[in-house]
C-alpha cells in the first residue's frame, strides 16, 4: 500500500495489555492490537513493544496475537515487558531501553496524566484512551508539554471516524437542522464492564467519564461549541453492594454556546449495570433537534440481527472493528475503531519524515488541545455529582482569551 512507500515506518509503545488492546477475558482480539497488525503489515510500524503490569499479561497477550496473526495472516511480533512478575512501572524499561515514535496509553483514567507525561518527556508522539485526562488542569498542563516539545498529543476519540456521526456534522455544517436546541444521549453497557473486565479500577471513575465523554467531545466536534455549565445526578447501590463504589448511573444536562452565540443543551442518561444478556455491549443512541429538523440516530442497532442455536440473539456492529473479507476474499481487520488508531501511526509516520509539524494536526485532529471541553464537561459532571445536582460552571483552563478552548 501507499503507506509503505511515502512514509515512514514507526517504533511503536502500547502501554497497558487489557480487553481493549488485545481482548483479554473476552472472546476475539480487541482493537489495538489488531490495528498495530495491519499496520505492521502495510509497513506503517517497524517494531512494537508492550508494557503491561505483569508478565502473565504479556503471555496472554502473545497467546492471542498468535492466533490473530492465523486468522490475518499478519507476521506481528512484540517485546513484552515486564518479563516476570509485576511491575506497573514496566513501561519505564521499555523506554529506557528502545527509541519509540510513537506510543498508545491504554490503561486506567487516573494513570493517563502521569504515563503522558513521561512520553511527553521522552519526546514521543501519544495517542491516549479516553477521557484525556479526569481533570482541567492536567489537561492543560499536558497540553503546554506537548506543544512545548513539539509532540503530538490525541485522544482516541473513534466516535469522529463513524459514518453515522459524520452524516450527523454534515446536517449540522450544511445548517438543514436549523439552530440546535438540544441533543440527547442515551448510552449503557453491560453489568460485565465494571464487575468483571475494569474491576479493578472501576471506582476510580464513574460511567460519564468513562462513556458519556465519547458524546461531550463528539457534541464539540459536531458544532464547535463549548461547555457552559453542567448539572448531574446519579444512583448507587448495585454495584456499591458487589463492593464497587461508583456510580450505578448518572443523569446530566451540560449547556453549550456555539461560535455564534447559539446556546443549546445536552441531555445525557448513562449507566453501566445493563443486564449481561442484553444484545450489545454497548446500548447507545442520540438524537439532534434544532429549529429547523431532527435526526435520530440509533447506533447500536445497525440493521443486522444474529440469532444462532444454543446462544443468546446479538446485535453486531461490524463497523465499530471487525475482521471481515477484504476485495481478495482474506481477512482484514477494519472498521471507525481501526481508522481512528490508524490515522494516529500515518500521521506520526509522514511526522517522522518532517513534511508534517504537529501543529498542522491542531485543526482536524482530537489533539489534546481539542479534547479539553470534554474534559471540561467530565469535570464539571463531577463536582455536580458531589454537590448532588447543582449547576457547576464547566472550567475553562488558562489557553485562550475569554476562556474559548479550541
Amino acid at each position: 500500500m501507499m503507506a509503505a512507500l511515502d512514509m515512514d515506518a514507526v517504533n511503536v509503545l502500547v502501554i497497558g495489555a487489557g480487553v481493549y488492546v488485545c481482548g483479554r477475558g473476552m472472546e476475539g482480539y480487541g482493537t489495538v492490537l489488531p490495528a498495530v497488525a495491519e499496520c505492521h503489515r502495510d509497513g506503517l510500524i517497524d517494531r512494537v513493544t508492550v508494557a503491561a503490569t505483569a508478565a502473565s499479561s504479556v503471555r496472554i497477550l502473545r497467546g492471542k496475537l498468535e492466533a490473530l496473526n492465523e486468522r490475518l495472516g499478519t507476521r506481528l511480533s512484540v517485546d513484552g515487558v515486564p518479563r516476570a512478575g509485576t511491575d506497573p512501572q514496566a513501561y519505564r524499561e521499555a523506554l529506557s531501553r528502545g527509541r519509540f515514535d510513537a506510543a498508545i496509553v491504554v490503561t486506567p483514567d487516573a494513570t493517563h496524566f502521569d504515563l503522558a507525561s513521561h512520553l511527553i518527556d521522552a519526546g514521543v508522539h501519544c495517542l491516549v484512551v479516553k477521557p484525556l485526562t479526569p481533570t482541567v488542569a492536567e489537561a492543560v498542563r499536558l497540553v503546554h508539554a506537548a506543544e512545548s516539545k513539539g509532540v503530538h498529543g490525541a485522544v482516541e476519540f473513534h466516535k469522529r471516524w463513524d459514518e453515522a456521526n459524520l452524516f450527523l456534522k454534515s446536517l449540522v455544517r450544511d445548517g438543514r437542522l436549523g439552530q440546535l436546541r438540544y441533543a440527547a444521549v442515551a448510552f449503557s453497557q453491560k453489568k460485565m464492564v465494571p464487575q468483571t473486565l475494569f474491576k479493578s479500577w472501576a471506582a476510580q471513575t464513574n460511567v460519564f467519564q468513562y462513556l458519556g465523554v465519547h458524546y461531550a467531545d463528539f457534541l464539540h466536534f459536531l458544532t464547535g461549541a463549548l461547555p457552559v455549565r453542567a448539572m448531574a445526578v446519579g444512583q448507587k447501590g448495585w454495584l456499591a453492594g458487589r463492593g464497587i463504589d461508583t456510580w450505578d448511573s448518572i443523569q446530566a444536562m451540560v449547556e453549550w454556546e456555539e461560535p455564534s452565540g447559539n446556546r443549546f443543551v445536552s441531555t445525557f442518561a448513562l449507566n453501566w449495570i445493563d443486564p449481561d444478556s442484553t444484545t450489545a455491549m454497548s446500548d447507545q443512541k442520540i438524537s439532534l433537534i434544532g429549529s429547523a429538523g431532527r435526526c435520530d440516530s440509533d447506533q447500536k442497532n445497525r440493521g443486522l440481527e444474529l440469532a444462532l442455536d444454543g446462544q443468546p440473539v446479538s446485535v453486531p456492529n461490524p463497523y465499530f472493528s471487525s475482521i471481515l473479507p477484504g476485495p481478495d476474499g482474506a481477512p482484514r481487520f477494519g472498521g471507525y475503531g481501526y481508522r481512528s488508531i490508524r490515522q494516529f501511526i500515518e500521521d506520526v509516520a509522514t511526522l517522522k519524515t518532517g513534511r508534517l509539524r504537529p501543529a498542522d494536526l491542531a485543526a482536524c485532529r482530537p489533539t489534546f488541545r481539542a479534547a479539553l471541553p470534554s474534559t471540561a464537561v467530565v469535570e464539571a459532571v463531577h463536582h455536580s455529582l458531589e454537590l448532588q445536582g447543582e449547576w457547576v460552571p464547566a472550567p475553562r483552563g488558562d489557553l485562550e482569551p475569554a476562556g474559548r478552548m479550541k
